[in-house]
């Protein structure tokens, strides 16, 4: 995960930067427009983030369908 920080930061910074400047048009359509920019980054942001993990995730499907985990239980 390490190596995609700047992609990461640079997309929370794009999504700054629309929010600021769908704030300052005072616009309902640019604002709109903004917003449904700011889901895509954020959409695309968590597929970059997730990317490493995503091998490991039947693990995690299997190991939780067991049901409660023995750490709670006791």
């Amino acid at each position: 995960m390490q190596n995609t920080r700047p992609l990461r930061y640079l997309l929370f910074s794009l999504l700054f930067a629309l929010v600021l400047v769908g704030i300052l048009l005072h616009s309902y359509v640019a604002l709109a427009i903004c917003m449904v920019c700011g889901m895509i980054l954020a959409i695309w942001g968590d597929f970059i983030e997730t990317r490493p993990t995503r091998a490991f995730q039947q693990h995690n499907e299997l190991h939780n369908r067991h049901g409660h985990h023995r750490d709670i239980e006791a």
